[in-house]
């Protein structure tokens, strides 16, 4: 009984490896894609449809297993099979940490060749192995402090801050790059705090025009200019009693800084086009991802408002600084965007947790989060390698810039041309320009 006819690539250097290999499982009737460095089977893999991957390890260049680690993440449900002159248990450890499903030290017997191959065929439509627990085993494990997910020390040590500023009125700077949670953590110093229960009015300064941040921030009087056709409350003024968040306050004009200054030395506001001044009682919080110390040296933000704000000072950390949280983040955004997507049930495969927990997350919690909702949304009830996105993969390998011999450089190129001619010597002569005669006296070297 003939096996089913699949596409098979087989990848070596070694030239007689890559025929034997062709006409072994040629004579099993599977069709073979032929590539004698990883390179050439990337390519192969892209324009193609390959149902098994057998690849040799030990290659100049590039080796087998940045290819296997490759394939393992671009295209996950193709098998691998790892053949090699080159045995060891560390070797073949490394090749099934990385996705490689069996492992054939040459030489191997045709049966030999031909089980490996038939299972890892038949696997090829198995279900996958889903780490359903991932949530519940990783749910005790959560911290949760207002929205703030965590189990590291970072995260505790920001957590016991909050505890400490959110009763009292003080002035607090937040500082960190975008995307870490900035006003997450000024909402948790309101909310879990003695004002709770007055306003929280966040004001994001960067999205404001210069024309009209002061307006907005301290009201003003009718017929103070153009337009003012009543007179009308800033931000301010709707946060007496509570907290007023001046996100991104690196910013602000200096127009605007130095009323912010009265406000934080005298605590009282005067709208625009007004003589009179008001007393406030409030706790401003701002926040920045830009560096106000040196923006104040060089005189694009004033010195005596930066430590005015800087009372309080409260660093949310980049993500790539509390990796561990990652797990519990994935947990969190996976209950909640799966309940909203409609998709309460969803899960994440081990593969994909780990693609997700090697990224360095430049863009922090906020591009985490954005892709766990793209996942959940393109996926099935199950996340995989394959729904995660291209960029967080495993890189494409590239070659060490090297200078090879002119033998080597033929010797590579008159393989290459025999594998594209499926091993036709005389049309492989015809495109290289040369006898069948001189071309088997080359083979022989």
């Amino acid at each position: 009984m003939k096996l089913k006819k699949e596409n098979i690539l087989i990848v070596d250097d070694n030239y007689d490896m890559l025929e034997l290999l062709h006409r072994n499982l040629k004579a099993q009737n599977f069709h073979t894609y032929k590539a004698s460095s990883v390179t050439e089977a990337i390519e192969i893999l892209k324009f193609s449809t390959i149902d098994l991957l057998i690849t040799d390890l030990q290659m100049p260049a590039i080796n087998g297993m940045e290819l296997i680690k490759y394939v393992q993440e671009h295209f996950p449900s193709i098998p691998k099979l790892v053949v090699t002159g080159f045995p060891s248990v560390d070797s073949a450890v490394e090749a099934v940490k990385s996705g490689a499903l069996d492992y054939l030290a040459k030489p191997f017997t045709n049966d030999e060749l031909k089980s490996a191959v038939q299972k890892l065929i038949d696997s090829k439509g198995n279900p996958k192995n889903i780490s359903e627990e991932l949530i519940d085993s990783a749910s005790h494990k959560i911290t949760e402090y207002a929205g703030i997910v965590g189990q590291s020390q970072q995260i505790v040590q920001l957590v016991d801050l909050i505890q400490r500023v959110k009763d009292n009125r003080a002035t607090i700077l937040i500082q960190g790059e975008s995307g870490t949670g900035k006003e997450l953590v000024a909402r948790a110093i309101h909310f879990k705090g003695a004002f709770a229960a007055q306003p929280f009015i966040a004001v994001n300064c960067g999205a404001i025009p210069e024309n009209l941040m002061e307006s907005e921030l301290f009201g003003y009087v009718k017929g103070a200019f153009t337009g003012a056709n009543e007179t009308r409350g800033g931000f301010f003024q709707a946060a007496v009693g509570g907290t007023i968040f001046l996100d991104e306050i690196g910013t602000a004009p200096l127009s605007v800084q130095t009323r912010l200054l009265r406000v934080l030395q005298e605590k009282e506001v005067s709208m625009i086009g007004s003589q009179k001044t008001q007393k406030i009682d409030l706790r401003i919080i701002a926040a920045t991802n830009s560096d106000l110390y040196d923006m104040s040296i060089n005189g694009s933000f004033r010195e005596d408002l930066y430590y005015r704000l800087n009372v309080v000072n409260i660093e949310t950390p980049p993500l790539r600084n509390r990796m561990s949280d990652i797990k519990l983040l994935i947990v969190t955004f996976l209950k909640k965007y799966g309940l909203e997507y409609n998709k309460p049930k969803i899960t994440i495969s081990d593969k994909a947790v780990t693609v997700l927990t090697r990224h360095s997350w430049p863009g922090n919690v906020r591009e985490l989060e954005n892709v766990i909702q793209r996942m959940i949304i393109m996926s099935g009830d199950q996340i995989e390698v394959a729904d995660v996105p291209e960029y967080l993969k495993y890189p494409m390998p590239s070659e060490k810039e090297e200078f090879k011999s002119l033998k080597d450089i033929e010797k590579a190129h008159i393989l290459k041309v025999l594998s594209a001619v499926d091993n036709n010597k005389t049309r492989a002569a015809e495109i290289l320009q040369i006898d069948r005669k001189t071309l088997r006296q080359k083979l022989e070297k």
